[in-house]
Order: C-alpha cells, then sequence, then structure tokens
C-alpha cells in the first residue's frame, strides 16, 4: 500500500462514517428556440464532515487551534482562544476485513465545529466540517487501498 504521511489519530469516529459534499456553481447557456447548448461549471468546493467520539489533544486542536493544554501536578488546564486558521493534512481510514481505504488529502482545514452537548447523560461528540483544498494542479486527494478487486492491469 502507498505510503501516506505519519498522522495523529483523532480516535473512534460516529458510525456515521464520513460525509463528503460538493458544491458548485452552474450556468446553462441556451440557443434561440430554448436548445442547451453549454453548461459552466465553477468554485467547486468539497468538504467531508465526521464526528470524533474522542475528547483527546488531537481533536481538542481541531477544535480549538491556536489554544494550549498544560499539566501540572495531574491538573490539565486547557487554555482555549479564539480559533485561528490552520491548514493540515487529513487521513482517513476505513477498514473492511482485509481491505484497507485511506482517503489522504494533503491540504484542508476545519472551516466549522457542531454543537457540543455537556452532559453527564450523553456522550461528548465533536462534528467537524473539513474543507478541501486543491493543490495548484487542481489535486484535491487520493484514496488509496489494497483492494484486489480494484488493481489494474
Amino acid at each position: 500500500m502507498t505510503t501516506v504521511p505519519a498522522w495523529k489519530a483523532v480516535g473512534l469516529l460516529s458510525e456515521d462514517g464520513a460525509t463528503e459534499s460538493r458544491e458548485e456553481d452552474t450556468s446553462d447557456f441556451f440557443a434561440w428556440g430554448g436548445m442547451l447548448v453549454r453548461t459552466r461549471k465553477s468554485r467547486h468546493k468539497r468538504t467531508i464532515t465526521v464526528t470524533c467520539l474522542e475528547d483527546n489533544l488531537t481533536v481538542f486542536g481541531l477544535v480549538n487551534p491556536g489554544s494550549t493544554v498544560t499539566t501540572t501536578g495531574g491538573v490539565n488546564t486547557r487554555a482555549v482562544r479564539v480559533p485561528t486558521r490552520e491548514k493540515m493534512a487529513f487521513v482517513l481510514e476505513l477498514t473492511d476485513g482485509n481491505v484497507t481505504r485511506r482517503r489522504h488529502i494533503p491540504t484542508a482545514e476545519v472551516t466549522e465545529v457542531g454543537e457540543v452537548t455537556l452532559s453527564d447523560s450523553e456522550l461528548t461528540a465533536y462534528a467537524l466540517t473539513i474543507t478541501i483544498y486543491p493543490d495548484a494542479d487542481g489535486l484535491l486527494f487520493y484514496d488509496i487501498d489494497n483492494d484486489p478487486q480494484g488493481a489494474t492491469s
């Protein structure tokens, strides 16, 4: 399997998995008489939404970029600041039996954090929307797997 850069695990994601969304503007052009002759597409945007089920330091950094954690005498203090913008690489991994699939996103950032419930009776979860940025050649991400069904000859 092609290697991807080392990453820090966010831990378990919700059973809903990841949701990929696409947005783009389209303009239709018609000839006299109403015949469609062209559709122009522009402003392509791709996002992935995941829900993190763990409250570890990696998730804390994604939810609160620019904030810090210090530990003194076994007590952790999280200094939460107004979020900064922080582009980074992301890797999503899915295992199905012997098949492992990874989506390596070279450049993206968390652009939205959903509401967080703080409760004794519910699991604290963090819904993150990750906006994917293309490189200069328009590449958004790599899908990498070891599935023999998808091998080329």
